[in-house]
């Protein structure tokens, strides 16, 4: 068992120096790095290790040098080009960091500290985009405070709390956002005794899962209204010509049969086949449901139609029970799901309504993701 474990453990370590080695010799130096002080972490004496390490860290390091030196001298834009920056010394930073807490012993090697370099890159960087949100900001409109908004969100990734960051990113996010009012959902029931309270907590859930990742911010009537909130949109919505048939119901039958082998009295080992046939009576249950739901979206400072449309549902609710005379061996599956239904689950007005609001709203939704995308 422990002659096991060793060979085990060799082979592991066999294997590892081989990945290292392989990573080295495809030139993929950044890779071969970090493997090589994996193998050191592992067996601080891996001399094919200790022999890559310095060779890789130099390869990679050259090249995160030139990237950073090509970077300065593009003509991207300021912000773009600090990013690169950033981005070339950060790779150098982690690759010092990667090494810092190999035991002493394993490899005399020691890769450079760009701490300093890292810590400019990034003030910089974090100042180029505030001044570019800043500027941004102040042209008051809706689509430069999107703009603005996502340059004071990296400043503030590069430099946690950089100047008034945070107080102008929420400022221009309060800018960039849309928000859109609810202002009434008519549900006529008419004599029909329906709880529809679900029905605007699912269209403001919908609405939000769209708009959270396009600055658009949806709201119910009363909200607004108690939050002195600034509205930017109106949405109007009706439901009805909502109806219920009554029970139908009605009866039927149809006849199944199936071929099944028999053996033969008369000769050993042969076989032939008869059919055997049954008889499903059903009686089949439904009733029929319908309703319309009517969108209405308009600019709440200008009146203007915004979009608009109409939306209708159909539903039918189907309930199959059975009996049959006959083989038991001809039906099928489906002929005993008939016959083993149940026959007193008759859907609340409730249910169905629900089912046709579940239609509406995956075409409302449709419609919704196309407007504000």
């Amino acid at each position: 068992m422990k002659t096991l474990l060793k060979f085990t453990l060799l082979l592991l370590v066999f294997s590892s120096c081989q990945s290292t080695q392989k990573l080295f010799d495809k030139g993929e130096y950044g890779k071969a790095y970090y493997a090589a002080v994996n193998d050191l972490k592992k067996n601080p004496s891996d001399a094919n290790a200790q022999r890559i390490l310095p060779i890789a860290y130099q390869e990679a390091a050259t090249k995160y040098e030139q990237d950073v030196t090509t970077a300065k001298n593009s003509n991207a834009k300021k912000g773009q080009m600090l990013d690169l920056v950033y981005n070339g010394y950060e790779a150098l930073q982690k690759m010092y960091d990667a090494a810092t807490d190999l035991k002493e012993g394993s490899t005399t090697f020691r890769p450079r500290n760009y701490h300093k370099e890292l810590e400019g890159a990034a003030l910089a960087a974090a100042d180029a985009r505030y001044n570019r949100g800043i500027a941004l900001l102040q042209r008051n409109d809706r689509l430069s405070a999107r703009k603005a908004y996502d340059n004071l969100k990296i400043a503030d990734t590069y430099v946690p709390g950089y100047k008034d960051v945070i107080v102008k990113k929420k400022e221009a996010y309060e800018a960039a956002i849309t928000n859109v009012v609810v202002n009434k959902l008519d549900q006529r029931f008419g004599y029909y005794a329906i709880n529809g309270n679900f029905f605007e907590s699912d269209i403001l859930w919908n609405l939000n899962s769209i708009g959270e990742r396009s600055y658009y911010q949806f709201y119910g009537m009363s909200y607004g209204q108690q939050n002195d909130l600034r509205v930017d949109q109106f949405m109007d919505i009706n439901m009805y010509d909502i109806w219920f048939s009554n029970l139908a119901t009605n009866t039927y039958s149809y006849n199944v049969s199936k071929k099944v082998p028999v053996k033969s009295d008369k000769m050993a080992g042969s076989q032939s086949s008869k059919t055997i046939t049954a008889t499903v009576y059903v009686t089949r249950r439904i009733i029929n449901s319908r309703a319309i739901m009517d969108y209405r979206i308009t600019d709440a400072h200008t009146q203007k139609l915004i979009a608009s449309n109409r939306i209708p549902a159909q539903y039918t609710w189907e309930s199959l029970t059975g009996r049959y005379t006959g083989d038991v061996n001809a039906l099928s599956g489906r002929d005993m799901a008939i016959i083993n239904g149940v026959a007193n689950n008759r859907p609340s007005y409730d249910d169905l309504y629900r089912e046709l609001t579940r239609q509406i709203m995956s075409q409302f939704n449709f419609a919704m993701r196309d407007i504000y995308r």
